[in-house]
C-alpha cells in the first residue's frame, strides 16, 4: 500500500511537472508549434490550461477544410464556428483558406471578409461548390497586401475604384463569372503576378494579357482569341479549349510573344483556331528556350494536326521532352501517310530529345509513320514510353511491337517501352 501511494505521489508530480513545461513553453516554440498543427487541434488546445486558453487566437493562418468540420455539421452550424473562430482571433493574418464542398454559400460570408479585411491578408483561398452564385463584395478590394489569391465558383465585379493589388504574385479562378474587360484589368494592374491559373471562367471574346513579370499561364475553357501583348518572361504555359471554331486568331503573333517559353502545353482545339491560315512548314520565331512540350487530343489521321505537330518539332531546336495523347476520331489516313512519306527529314534533327511518351496509341499507320519518325532523327533518345488503348487486342498489341521494334534509331540508347498501363516513367 505504501510503495502504491508514493508511485502515484510521483506521477501526480510528474503531471503538474508536464503541466508547468506546456505552460511555461517560450512563446515562439507555441507559436511555431500552433502554426504547425492543423486548425481544429490548434483551437483545441485551449484545454491544455488557462495559459493556453487564448494562445490560438493569434494563429496566422486559419484553413477551414474537410480536415476542421466534424461529420454531420450543417450550414448554420458551419457558420457559427467560423464566424466565432473570426471574432476571437487576434493579430495579423497572413492565411485565409476556405473550401468544403458540402457547405452553401450564403451572406455571412461577407461578414467574414469584412472582419479579414482588417487583418492584413497575404494568402486568400475561398473555393465553393455548385456553379458561380456568390458575388464577391467591394471590401474585398481592399486585401492590399494580398500575394495569392483563389477563387472558386464566384461572380467578380470590380468596383469603380479599383486599382489592382500591387503585391499579388499568385492568382488563380476556376468557374469565376468574370467579363473579358474586367479580367484584363485585374491582370494589368498587378504588376508582380507571376502565376495565373483562368480554368472554366465565363467565356471570353477576347483576352488580353499584359503581365510583364508573369512566368506561368493556364487557360482552360472558351475565347475566339488570346493576346499574350507584354509577357516577355513567360516560361511556361497551358492552353486547352474546350470548345473551338476557325477565328482570326494570328498564329505569328502568338509564338512570337513566347521569346522565353521553356514549357508548353497546347491541345490540339488550340492549334485548329488556327486554321484559317495555312499551317506553316516553322514558326517566324524559333522557339529556342523551350524545353518541354506536351499536345494533347492529336488526331495523327488529322493532317492539319500532323502539320502543326512536325511544325512545332521544326521550331524548338533545343526540345528535351515530348508528350502527346492521342485522338482517334477519323479513319482517313492516306493523306497523312503520303505527307509523311514525302516529307524531306534530311536537315530534320532533334539533337536534344531525350524522353518521349505517347498516350492513347491504337498502332494506326499513320501513329507508326510518326513514332518511327521520332526514332530515326532523335539522335539522343533515351526513352520512348507508348501507352497503348485498352480495347487493343493482344495478339494486335504483340504485333505492334514487333513492327516497332524493327524501326531504326537515331540513339544507340534508345529504349522502347510499350505497356497498356498508364505509367508517369517519362
Amino acid at each position: 500500500m505504501e510503495l502504491n501511494n508514493q508511485i502515484n505521489h510521483r506521477m501526480k508530480g510528474n503531471k503538474r511537472s508536464t503541466t508547468d513545461i506546456i505552460s511555461n513553453l517560450p512563446s515562439n516554440v507555441t507559436e511555431h508549434i500552433l502554426k504547425d498543427l492543423p486548425l481544429r487541434d490548434a483551437v483545441r488546445t485551449s484545454v491544455l490550461s488557462r495559459e493556453w486558453r487564448y494562445k490560438w487566437v493569434t494563429r496566422p493562418q486559419l484553413v477551414f477544410t474537410h480536415q476542421f468540420f466534424l461529420k454531420g455539421w450543417d450550414n448554420e452550424k458551419i457558420k457559427a464556428v467560423i464566424s466565432r473562430v473570426l471574432l476571437f482571433h487576434q493579430g495579423p493574418l497572413i492565411k485565409f483558406k476556405f473550401w468544403y464542398l458540402p457547405f452553401q454559400c450564403c451572406l455571412d460570408v461577407n461578414n467574414w471578409i469584412f472582419i479579414l479585411s482588417t487583418k492584413h491578408i497575404e494568402d486568400f483561398t475561398l473555393l465553393f461548390h455548385g456553379g458561380p452564385s456568390y458575388e464577391i463584395p467591394y471590401h474585398f478590394y481592399s486585401f492590399l497586401k494580398m500575394k495569392s489569391l483563389k477563387l472558386a465558383n464566384c461572380v467578380l465585379k470590380l468596383p469603380p475604384t479599383f486599382k489592382g493589388f500591387s503585391r499579388l504574385v499568385n492568382l488563380n479562378f476556376l468557374y469565376v463569372n468574370i467579363s473579358s474587360e474586367m479580367c484584363e484589368l485585374f491582370i494589368s494592374t498587378c504588376p508582380l503576378l507571376e502565376r495565373l491559373s483562368l480554368r472554366h471562367c465565363s467565356d471570353f471574346d477576347s483576352l488580353e494579357i499584359s503581365a510583364p513579370n508573369l512566368k506561368y499561364f493556364e487557360f482552360m475553357g472558351t475565347f475566339e482569341s488570346l493576346s499574350l501583348g507584354n509577357t516577355a518572361l513567360l516560361a511556361e504555359i497551358s492552353v486547352s479549349l474546350l470548345s473551338w471554331e476557325e477565328t482570326d486568331s494570328n498564329w505569328v503573333k502568338f509564338f512570337h510573344s513566347l521569346p522565353a517559353i521553356e514549357d508548353m502545353h497546347l491541345d490540339s482545339s488550340f492549334l485548329e483556331s488556327f486554321f484559317a491560315e495555312n499551317v506553316p512548314e516553322r514558326l517566324p520565331s524559333t522557339l529556342n528556350q523551350l524545353k518541354a512540350l506536351a499536345l494533347s487530343d492529336v488526331c495523327y489521321s488529322n493532317l492539319d494536326h500532323v502539320s502543326w505537330a512536325l511544325c512545332l518539332l521544326r521550331s524548338s531546336p533545343n526540345l528535351h521532352k515530348l508528350q502527346t495523347s492521342i485522338l482517334n476520331i477519323t479513319p482517313v489516313q492516306d493523306p497523312v501517310v503520303d505527307f509523311l512519306q514525302a516529307q524531306d527529314f534530311s536537315k530534320f534533327s532533334l539533337n536534344h530529345l531525350q524522353k518521349v511518351k505517347i498516350r492513347h496509341f491504337s498502332g494506326a499507320e499513320p501513329e507508326m509513320h510518326f513514332v518511327k519518325f521520332l526514332l530515326a532523327n532523335s539522335t539522343v533518345l533515351e526513352k520512348m514510353v507508348i501507352l497503348h488503348e485498352h480495347e487493343m487486342s493482344a495478339d494486335k498489341g504483340f504485333a505492334t511491337l514487333k513492327e516497332l521494334t524493327r524501326f531504326p534509331r537515331a540513339s544507340s540508347k534508345a529504349e522502347l517501352i510499350f505497356d497498356v498501363t498508364p505509367s508517369d516513367a517519362v
